[in-house]
């Protein structure tokens, strides 16, 4: 399968590691233009490169926080200002925090909602006159723990629950002005996020072997199928897919 992404002009969020570097680098073989948008100034310049030396664009990259006050606003003008157009905005920021109701501060859950959920609605409203214009699209990125119930996992699942409800309801709003809007829904994935539980790294193999014997496949996702996922969604071969909701997971056990 071929996609043609050339000289289209692509945000991605979380750019810096994990599903969104992958999906970075996979845009890049396809000659897009990138804006990346990541916390982590090394991470984000090494991907950065990465896609310079693939398709000899080289991408903006914006240093911010996307919860504190103005990033957003930032990050859609400084796209604008150097490329005048958006094309697809992929919202793959994300953050694993454990709690629970009785056991967590209040911050946890306002945390994981301002990423999860906020950060996403905000960019989609601010992106969505640019995404009109190119009649583009916006690709979520979600979680298939969603549809699990575990304890720790309460304010995680809760944001991400809100996000596949917001996929919809903007895929609704957004249909009669020619922009789609999907989420992807993948399972564990190896990325940084048990690393952001502060688990010892030698403890972090341990964590995916338990983690494997809950999926069916008895194997973790790697970011490079997901983000392969992601690139499908964002193009165009399918021009009716919208409001919808793809899960990759190695069939996990509810």
């Amino acid at each position: 399968m071929e996609f043609n992404f050339e000289n289209k002009v692509i945000i991605i969020t979380g750019g810096s590691s994990g599903i969104g570097a992958e999906t970075a680098k996979m845009f890049a073989q396809y000659k897009a233009k990138l804006c990346l948008v990541g916390r982590n100034e090394s991470r984000l310049q090494n991907v950065a490169q990465h896609c310079e030396l693939i398709s000899g664009n080289v991408p903006l990259c914006i240093l911010v926080d996307l919860i504190q006050a103005g990033s957003c606003e930032k990050v859609i003008t400084k796209t604008i200002e150097k490329f005048k157009r958006i094309d697809i905005l992929v919202n793959c920021a994300g953050k694993l925090k454990l709690g629970t109701l009785h056991e967590s501060d209040i911050d946890v859950f306002d945390e994981l909602m301002a990423i999860h959920l906020r950060v996403p609605y905000y960019l989609t409203q601010l992106a969505s006159p640019h995404l009109i214009k190119s009649k583009g699209n916006i690709v979520n990125i979600g979680s298939s723990y969603l549809e699990r119930y575990k304890p720790g996992f309460l304010p995680y699942n809760v944001s991400k629950n809100a996000l596949e409800k917001f996929t919809r309801h903007a895929a609704m709003e957004m249909v009669t002005e020619g922009v789609r809007v999907n989420i992807i829904n993948p399972g564990m994935t190896r990325t940084n996020l048990i690393h952001n539980l502060n688990i010892d790294e030698g403890d972090v193999n341990y964590a995916y072997d338990n983690l494997i014997a809950e999926l069916g496949l008895k194997k973790i996702l790697e970011p490079k199928e997901v983000a392969k996922l992601i690139l499908l969604a964002a193009c165009d071969m399918m021009p009716n897919m919208t409001g919808s909701s793809l899960k990759i997971d190695g069939a996990v056990i509810v």
